[in-house]
């Protein structure tokens, strides 16, 4: 806050030492009195060659040019560079100086020096600004250059060479405005030298400078950081009436009454500072104080109007937040907090939940403490360490369930918040707070695992484990995290050879992770042999289970015994991704393409395996492949895709498959809207392609009639009728002809 003051402060000096002295020979015939008029054409070429990225100096020289060997006016420039400077293009700025100075427009004054000091101090920084006063000409250093080197000091602080600025000032006769005791009273105020700021006054009085408004307002604010109230009010006794106090003066003034336990002035300054155009960055500040005030109404009043600066950020639900229940009201915390905060959007901050739950602990209200610290904890959006809430929740003697504790770890990890767990885990551990069962130690182990890797792991079941703690679940988590990897297939073959030892084979857990460790690294032989293990001890195969063993089997290319379970476990099979890519891959690599296309879980795939079986089938398409990619396409949801493939559809050779058409015009009657329309569209277009059909038997026929004289003898023919079925007619040939023609004739 008081950098913040301290570079308001600043920019207030150079707005009235900079600009104002930059023009202020304008009055004495030096400059024109209104240049601006001259420069509009000049700014627009600026401004167009900012937006185009075109170099300034390119801008001015052209525009130089223009004038002809006119005498340029150099008021022209000089306003140029303040209206640049003012709209906070600085760089740009230095350049039209540069400018301005390379060509020797004109004799430079003081005020050009100071313009250029500050630009130069804005852009390249403080060392080049005093290099560049070093080398401003004495006779043109004044008092404008020196209160600005002085601020440049006051800003950074830097107490040294502020005072050795002031004194230099002092001894050359140019403290003759409050301007630079205005800068070292702030600097003061900023270091908590309170005699200082007497003495500044004191001279101020002795060189007949008048105090202005920021002097009156700097003095009572360093009063009120030393909690001198008599000086304080001495001082306001003798202005009040003809200087306006600052937002940041009258906050600071309340806040010395409140020390004094004096609440009544205190709200009396705050009502004043509400006089003011309020900072919304002070408006946390506002609402802290009125609530060591006491006026709980004053609180809302003020989160009223900060709500509607749409500036609210947390640190002013945090002053809202201490205030309400310093004020005991726990409920309208509560409020605000469900539903305003927890809905606002604003980054999550745990010190927020946090100051809640100790209101609902002081309250009685454990319970709920205890569910939104769960809450907090849980949210995914708090990634900082939770060591403290932790440590909040535990204060005092609070007594922590273990079923909350167990319930919030396992939260954690299925949620994938392994550190958050790990350190809720810890703290269990080391506070001792219930006795640890071995799925306490199973959950550690593998969240330590996660988070500090294999070797610590190790480290935890080898030392801090208990012996007759290492049951089932503690065997079977590090199991688990052996076989993450075949680096460790040795010890995972150890610690299941451990666990049959034990008796711990009892279901397929620890069989599972085996075979999906076999499985990666190709083992198929070891598969099989775990899975007749199973067999013997009557352990039945899960899913997990069935879908190693078809993935192992596909990848060794085991044809016959993939499709054998496959088959055998059809009913209860639920295919992962995985399973069916494998599978699919494994049909491809056997030519089976049909088979790929209809069991691979990728659209992209589907599309990609039927190019290909259309190039190995150029010219003998099947119906089967259409059934085959249609039905694919629906499986996966691609609906316009299976479409666009019935569309293409040509039937084979006299025969139409009307299980194709059926696929889609089913899709669409399941659809949760009944698309009519297509359904229409499929049963018209299958129509089309079933007279097409008919139509080339037709003049099939018609060749063979031509070339065949009628009664010669008796022959088979195969009829195909309009309902898809075909017959065979023995008769002569001009019979079976003419009844062919009448059927498909008939047919149309």
């Amino acid at each position: 806050m008081m950098s913040h003051n301290l570079q308001h402060h600043a920019r207030s000096i150079l707005t009235h030492s900079s600009r104002t002295l930059l023009f202020c020979s304008y009055s004495n015939g030096t400059l024109p009195s209104s240049p601006r008029h001259n420069t509009t054409t000049l700014q627009s070429r600026i401004e167009a060659a900012s937006e185009h990225k075109t170099a300034i100096t390119r801008v001015l020289e052209h525009w130089r040019r223009q004038q002809k060997g006119k005498q340029i006016n150099p008021s022209m420039v000089r306003v140029l560079v303040e209206e640049l400077r003012d709209s906070q293009r600085f760089r740009q700025a230095l350049e039209v100086s540069d400018w301005m100075i390379e060509h020797k427009l004109c004799n430079l004054i003081p005020e050009d020096f100071t313009a250029r000091f500050c630009l130069i101090e804005n852009v390249l920084g403080l060392r080049e600004a005093e290099k560049f006063f070093e080398s401003v000409p004495e006779s043109q250093r004044g008092e404008a250059i020196y209160t600005a080197l002085l601020n440049c000091y006051t800003v950074k602080k830097d107490l040294v060479k502020a005072e050795g600025t002031f004194k230099k000032m002092r001894e050359i006769g140019l403290l003759l405005k409050p301007l630079p005791y205005n800068s070292m009273m702030s600097l003061y105020l900023s270091v908590r030298k309170r005699d200082k700021v007497d003495e500044i006054m004191q001279e101020m009085k002795e060189n007949n400078v008048a105090f202005d408004s920021l002097t009156v307002n700097t003095a009572l604010r360093v009063y009120a950081s030393v909690s001198d109230l008599l000086a304080m009010e001495k001082l306001l006794s003798v202005w009040e009436d003809t200087v306006k106090m600052h937002c940041l003066t009258s906050l600071d003034m309340a806040k010395t009454y409140l020390r004094h336990g004096n609440k009544e002035k205190a709200r009396e300054m705050l009502l004043r500072t509400e006089e003011d155009q309020i900072d919304p960055e002070s408006y946390p500040e506002l609402l802290t104080l009125y609530g060591e005030a006491g006026e709980r109404e004053d609180v809302y009043r003020i989160w009223d109007l900060y709500k509607m600066t749409e500036e609210q950020d947390n640190d002013g639900f945090r002053a809202l937040f201490g205030s309400l229940l310093k004020l005991d009201d726990l409920n309208g915390a509560e409020e605000i907090y469900y539903n305003e905060w927890d809905d606002s959007g604003l980054e999550f901050d745990v010190r927020i939940p946090t100051m809640l739950a100790s209101g609902y602990r002081k309250n009685g209200q454990v319970k709920k403490a205890d569910k939104l610290m769960i809450k907090t904890i849980r949210n995914e959006k708090m990634v900082r360490p939770i060591g403290p809430l932790l440590e909040e929740w535990g204060k005092k003697g609070n007594l922590v369930e273990p079923s909350y504790m167990r319930g919030l770890i396992k939260d954690l990890c299925d949620s994938k918040q392994y550190p958050k767990a790990l350190e809720a885990s810890t703290w269990v551990s080391e506070r001792k707070l219930f006795d640890l069962f071995p799925e306490d130690y199973a959950a550690r182990l593998h969240l330590i695992d996660n988070v500090l890797g294999l070797e610590q792991a190790e480290k935890f079941f080898n030392s801090s484990i208990p012996e007759n703690m290492k049951n089932y679940s503690v065997y079977s988590t590090l199991l688990t995290t052996y076989t993450r990897s075949a680096k460790t297939v040795d010890k995972a073959e150890a610690t299941f050879e451990r666990m049959s030892e034990l008796g711990f084979l009892l279901n397929s857990t620890p069989f599972n992770s085996m075979i999906s460790l076999y499985s990666e690294i190709r083992k198929r032989s070891k598969v099989m042999k775990l899975l007749e293990k199973m067999k013997e001890k009557n352990i039945e195969p899960d899913n997990v289970t069935m879908n190693n063993v078809l993935r192992v089997n596909a990848y060794v290319s085991a044809m016959e015994c993939m499709e054998k379970y496959k088959r055998e476990w059809e009913e209860e099979l639920r295919l992962e991704v995985r399973t069916l890519d494998a599978m699919a891959k494994a049909y491809e690599t056997e030519g089976s393409t049909l088979k790929a296309i209809e069991i691979t879980s990728s659209k992209k795939e589907v599309y990609r395996l039927w190019n290909e079986y259309k190039k190995d089938n150029v010219g003998k398409m099947s119906n089967e492949g259409y059934r085959s990619v249609i039905r694919s396409l629906l499986k996966l949801g691609d609906v316009q895709g299976a479409q666009d493939i019935f569309n293409e559809w040509e039937p084979e050779r006299y025969e139409f498959d009307s299980r194709i058409p059926s696929l889609l015009i089913s899709r669409y009657c399941e659809e949760e809207k009944y698309n009519e329309v297509k359904t229409r569209d499929v049963m018209k277009l299958s129509r089309k392609k079933r007279r097409g059909l008919q139509f080339e038997l037709f003049k099939d026929v018609c060749v063979l009639f031509t070339a065949t004289s009628f009664g010669v003898g008796f022959v088979p023919c195969m009829v195909w009728l309009c309902g898809g079925e075909t017959i065979t007619i023995w008769g002569s040939l001009g019979v079976v002809v003419t009844g062919i023609v009448l059927a498909v004739t008939n047919s149309f």
